[in-house]
């Protein structure tokens, strides 16, 4: 049986969206999107975006659609091949001291089970977040965020990838992080999860478990 809402944010102010490259999304995803909605932890329509090769674009759109076409707070994103539960739900919201953003591990699709620290596969955004990547600057006041189109859409490029100046290629998931992190945001790591990322095979994420795994920050 499982057990009513424990969040403390109002369901009518989240946004969910799930990229989806393929147009199949994980049954575990699925169930998980069904659960959330069905116990009243959801109360609107998931953004699913569908198709779209680069999956930065496809995620610039994601926060351009959250932006600009509702009115949520919140926008939680989760990967199509990212299963959960109902109680991993509840983790992603609590609101321990009213963080901003928050980001809960799960495990790369490698053999050597490798954790995902900061990847964008189960988390929640907070809408003043963007907000704020926007306003960085250098010190010549140029902006880091910059603009371009994509689709016939004037994009904001909060998911930016690439080699950084430590001559490391960085995916657009740690790109948002550092972001972030350089906005001075209040960012909460869930740890108590059990996700499970799909494709070949499953990669089951325990805290307990995999407590002397080695760091890794990629989250592929």
């Amino acid at each position: 049986m499982i057990s009513p809402p424990l969040q403390t944010i109002d369901p009518r102010t989240i946004c969910l969206a799930i990229p989806c490259h393929t147009g199949r999304v994980d049954v575990l995803c699925a169930n998980g999107v069904c659960n959330v909605i069905g116990t009243g932890r959801l109360a609107n329509q998931p953004l699913w975006q569908y198709g779209g090769s680069d999956v930065r674009a496809v995620r610039n759109s994601i926060a351009h659609q959250f932006l600009n076409r509702t009115t949520a707070e919140w926008l939680v994103m989760i990967d199509d091949d990212i299963g959960f539960s109902v109680r991993d739900w509840d983790y992603l919201f609590e609101d321990e001291a009213g963080e901003r953003a928050v980001v809960a591990e799960y495990l790369q699709k490698t053999a050597e089970r490798r954790i995902a620290h900061f990847g964008l596969g189960f988390c929640r955004v907070h809408r003043s977040v963007f907000e704020a990547l926007e306003q960085l600057t250098g010190e010549d006041g140029t902006p880091w965020v910059k603009q371009g189109m994509y689709c016939g859409q004037l994009l904001w490029d909060y998911y930016c990838n690439g080699v950084n100046a430590a001559g490391e290629y960085r995916g657009e998931d740690h790109g948002f992080w550092t972001l972030v992190r350089l906005a001075d945001v209040q960012l909460r790591v869930e740890r108590r999860t059990n996700l499970v990322h799909s494709g070949r095979g499953e990669w089951r994420y325990d805290a307990q478990e995999l407590a002397t795994v080695a760091d890794d920050s990629g989250a592929n």
